[in-house]
């Protein structure tokens, strides 16, 4: 039993020699500031970065709505039905075109 022991402080001693500084890579997304960025930060910052807005391109008023409402039914965040309307307005302000 001893010599089980001893082994397995020579791996974890072992393995601990081969620990490294590792440096991750952080990307920060530009975003808009105005009175409703409060509500993209409570309902959608827990979940994904900026970048995930940022990738749909521009879209439609129905594209953001669309895309609240299936964030709270199907990934079941907790947003309010206020927040679904302030938003998809603050979505489709600043990443919204006409179609």
């Amino acid at each position: 039993m001893k010599k089980i022991v001893y082994l397995v402080m020579l791996v974890l001693t072992l393995n601990a020699s081969e620990v490294r500084d590792i440096k991750m890579t952080s990307m920060t997304f530009a975003i808009p500031s105005d009175k409703n960025l409060i509500v993209i930060q409570r309902n959608c910052q827990w979940c994904h970065s900026y970048g995930y807005i940022l990738n749909q391109g521009k879209q439609s008023k129905e594209f953001w709505n669309k895309l609240v409402v299936r964030m709270r039914e199907v990934y079941k965040a907790p947003i309010t039905a206020r927040d679904e309307v302030l938003a998809t307005e603050y979505l489709y302000k600043h990443f919204g075109k006409e179609i």
